[in-house]
């Protein structure tokens, strides 16, 4: 089968005609088999078989979509031809397994029919190796476990060692067939061993999950992380799948690392000549056109220059009967010269012979380009934002879509029946006025961070890190440490500056212990109410939504700090007000229950001093999730539910599911609108809520946020306060009501710093929609969205040569110049009913377009023409 390349117009329009056949069974589903793939799963594993020209694609799918699925059946469709590696964050290879014993081959399920097999012959051993296994696991155990298919399963009729026999067995299949990289234990010490070669994506599949994660840490400029980028962006004949329900989470220029890696780099040749007597373009195409890995030519004919791009290797140009390049098509036998240097000698001779006039400069002279699908250059003249971004809106979003094209499949995710409603959206913001303790503690945060702001000269922009930013008078709006505690402010290049002792946990912890020491003193809710209205405030609500013993809702508190003037306090406040500590006891290698006060609430912390066990298992009671592997000795040991507070730092932003969570608490604003977002969907997911009755599967979020009361933002007598107010005069657009000046504090300021990058990565997002390979297969099921998906459509008289998008952004027409460009062409279309099908012609073309499109939203989708009355010739794939 031939495929249209995704530089051209006709992509668009020739890739939906190929999966036409998955629409109407988009809202059909499966036939409910286990294992079975839904129609947007196989759509995702068809568009990047071996077969196809595609490099990359992201999973931009929501909520229960199974993004991993989709790309294990990818895997699976390769794996013959192509190692596999997985990059994933250490904490999900555990779930990404066993999404592969759910949704691999069926050789990976356990509960079948299984019987051993002794290694007797080498014929016993190739049967063995052919399943996956590897010698070494041959050579330790001498046999093998084979399944009977028609057999009823006995895995659980089988002995323990037999079990774990077969356990073993799956597992080494799975490691064999899988190679598992952790991109965040990358370091130094180990990346030799981890990365051993620059080539080792070649000839491969690399599959990201959460690819959103590593694309951040690059552009945080982590030496590590740069050069993995690097190797799988210029891994030759690699498949790339990038796993991401939040594809930009912090900074906009995200997206075109993203679509740069799927796209790789986009190699152009460029051949200089001279005495150019006989410049004839339209012959030199010709000439080209019969090289059947020519793909994109380009001309100067001021400085009597070609440029030249090639198809994706192995593939070889298809033609018309007219001889017109019109696809492309896979041939496993079709080998091209990987230095595209010397591929331009090897039509060298035949060219000037052809052009008599022309002489092609040899091939120390040519020079070799590798193009960016997007600018990931931030700020300069021809970067990202000034190509892109104008203020808080999109500029270019047709060139944007056109770019990209080819490079994303969206799908909305799971039926919105099986996941909680959030209440009361328009209430999540929480503002809190500071207390006159609070206000003051402020101000003189802010005049010793306005000081060494001044030496930098430079205020912060939406691509800078804020991790540190302001991070004295932050922690101040949490907490106002009183100030009897208060020690001299440390060195500023502390990563966390605090006004209150060294930012190291000795010197916190001390004063932790002092506050607990004394509860009534610092503890109570009139007090807190002096030095921390926000926490007063998260105590008050807590303890009217949490209910009471036998009939508790399940509450998660998210914070960014643990100790201090984050979780560490909280939790004694809460332990003196109602609650306890959840505790777990591990003695003698058994996992326990521990002593805690009967009839009271608890609450648990995951903050990463747990260990890994200890904090995977307090998440399990919470969400009440006994599975087979859950100790036994600890379920027998919880005589009553208590734990129903779960109490998180970073580490519970991603990558776990917390079940049943009523109410959401996030005790203060952040400059990256990704996190925030990370953080709901922990407790908004598929399913989670379905042990509950109906109208209790609701989940309610309030972000707490600390601003100055009205009298303070009148204030003209506080220290230092002119200057503190002139340096914090930001405008404000977070209200929606017109932008205007607003002294703001450090919370208000990261919430508006936050809301300004929201903006932006929205209209990214919407760009991504409407570019997705998908979109037009899935248009039904989006109808709903806002704002409306349009899917990127072309004019319909385009030509299989016209470009999409010129190989450099820098010589790409602006959306101004484009649609000036466009052919506009006006058509009388009727509708007509052939044996039983209703579609849309043009009588004076006889082209034959597709109801469906046309009827919602006037897309003109050729899918066939008409040869006579009731004949009808359709393009391949679409019937």
């Amino acid at each position: 089968m031939s495929y249209v390349l995704p530089s051209r117009r006709a992509f668009a329009d020739s890739i939906t005609r190929i999966f036409l056949k998955y629409r109407q069974k988009d809202v059909e589903g499966t036939d409910g088999k286990p294992g079975e793939l839904f129609p947007y799963q196989k759509l995702v594993r068809d568009y990047l078989l071996i077969e196809t020209p595609y490099r990359g694609l992201l999973l931009f799918h929501g909520l229960g979509s199974g993004k991993t699925c989709s790309a294990i059946a990818v895997a699976e469709s390769l794996m013959s031809n192509k190692k596999v590696y997985v990059l994933l964050p250490a904490s999900l290879r555990a779930n990404f397994i066993e999404e592969i014993r759910k949704c691999g081959d069926p050789v990976y399920i356990l509960d079948q029919h299984w019987m051993k097999k002794q290694i007797t012959s080498e014929e016993d051993r190739d049967t063995a190796k052919s399943l996956g296994i590897t010698e070494e696991y041959l050579d330790k155990n001498g046999s093998y476990f084979m399944t009977v298919p028609e057999a009823a399963p006995n895995f659980r009729t089988l002995t323990r060692d037999q079990q774990k026999g077969i356990e073993a067995q799956v597992n080494d299949m799975i490691n064999s067939r899988f190679h598992f990289i952790n991109y965040n234990g990358i370091m130094e010490s180990n990346v030799d061993k981890l990365l051993p070669s620059e080539r080792m994506f070649d000839d491969s599949i690399v599959i990201l999950e959460e690819a959103h994660n590593l694309i951040s840490s690059v552009l945080s400029e982590r030496e590590i992380k740069q050069k993995l980028y690097n190797m799988i962006y210029n891994a030759t004949n690699c498949k790339v799948v990038a796993l991401s329900g939040t594809p930009v989470i912090n900074r906009p220029q995200e997206i075109a690392f993203m679509m740069n890696l799927l796209r790789g780099p986009i190699e152009r040749v460029t051949v200089p000549t001279k005495a150019a007597m006989a410049w004839d373009e339209a012959l030199m195409t010709a000439f080209f056109r019969q090289q059947k890995d020519v793909d994109t030519i380009e001309y100067n004919s001021v400085k009597h220059e070609i440029k030249i791009t090639r198809n994706p290797p192995y593939f070889e140009s298809v033609y018309n009967d007219k001889g017109d390049r019109i696809a492309v098509k896979y041939n496993k036998d079709y080998k091209q010269e990987t230095d595209i240097r010397k591929w331009a000698t090897e039509w060298k001779t035949e060219f000037e012979t052809k052009f008599a006039g022309v002489e092609l400069l040899g091939e120390d002279k040519m020079g070799v380009e590798k193009l960016e699908c997007l600018p990931t250059d931030f700020d300069g003249p021809q970067g990202f934002i000034n190509t892109f971004v104008d203020g808080l809106n999109i500029k270019n979003a047709l060139m944007f879509g056109r770019r990209i094209q080819g490079l994303v499949s969206y799908y909305k995710g799971a039926d919105e029946k099986l996941i909680p409603k959030r209440l009361d959206e328009e209430k999540t913001l929480q503002k809190i006025a500071m207390s006159p303790e609070q206000y003051l503690m402020y101000l003189e945060a802010r005049k010793i961070e306005i000081d060494r702001e001044a030496k930098k000269k430079r205020s912060p922009s939406l691509n800078d890190e804020m991790g540190s930013f302001r991070m004295t008078s932050r922690l101040v709006c949490n907490f106002a440490v009183p100030p009897e505690f208060k020690y001299k402010l440390t060195d500023e290049n502390e990563t966390e500056m605090s006004m209150y002792g060294r930012p190291i946990p000795e010197d916190k912890q001390v004063i932790l212990d002092k506050l607990e020491a004394d509860p009534e003193r610092f503890l109570t809710p009139k007090v807190l109410a002096h030095f921390s209205p926000k926490m007063a405030q998260m105590l008050k609500d807590l303890k009217s939504t949490v209910g009471k013993m036998g009939e508790l809702h399940n509450q998660f508190v998210y914070s960014e700090y643990k100790s201090l003037e984050g979780l560490g306090l909280f939790a004694i406040i809460l332990k003196h007000n109602g609650f306890q500590k959840y505790k777990l006891i591990k003695e003698g290698g058994q996992w326990r229950e521990g002593e805690m006060e009967k009839g009271v609430p608890a609450f648990g912390m995951y903050t990463g001093d747990e260990t890994e066990e200890e904090a995977e298992l307090m998440r399990q009671i919470f969400n009440e999730d006994y599975s087979q592997t859950f100790p036994s000795s600890l379920k027998d040991s919880i005589k009553e539910r208590r734990l129903c507070i779960f109490m998180g730092t970073k580490k519970a932003a991603e990558g776990i599911t917390l079940k049943n969570v009523r109410n959401v608490y996030i005790m203060e604003p952040y400059w990256n609108p990704g996190r925030i977002e990370q953080v709901i969907g922990r407790a908004i997911r598929v399913n989670s809520h379905a042990s509950l009755p109906p109208e209790d599967r609701t989940v309610t979020v309030k972000l707490y946020m600390s601003v100055f009361s009205e009298e303070q933002m009148k204030d003209q007598e506080g220290p230092n306060i002119t200057l503190i107010r002139r340096n914090d005069m930001e405008l404000k657009r977070y209200e929606g009501d017109e932008p205007r000046e607003t002294f703001m504090t450090s919370d208000e300021f990261l919430y508006e710093v936050a809301f300004r990058k929201n903006r932006i990565i929205k209209s990214i997002t919407t760009i991504l929609k409407q570019a997705a390979v998908d979109c037009e297969i899935h248009r039904k099921l989006h109808s709903r969205e806002q704002p409306v998906i349009q899917c990127m459509r072309f004019d319909t008289a385009v030509t299989a040569e016209d470009l999409a998008y010129r190989p450099s952004y820098l010589t790409d027409e602006r959306d101004q110049l484009y649609q000036r460009n466009l052919l506009k062409k006006l058509r009388k279309l009727q509708i007509i009913k052939i044996k039983g099908i209703v579609m849309i012609m043009d009588p004076k073309t006889n082209e034959i377009f597709d109801y469906l499109a046309f009827q919602d939203n006037k897309r003109l989708l050729q899918i066939g023409s008409r040869n006579g009355p009731n004949t009808i010739s359709f393009f391949p794939g679409v019937v």
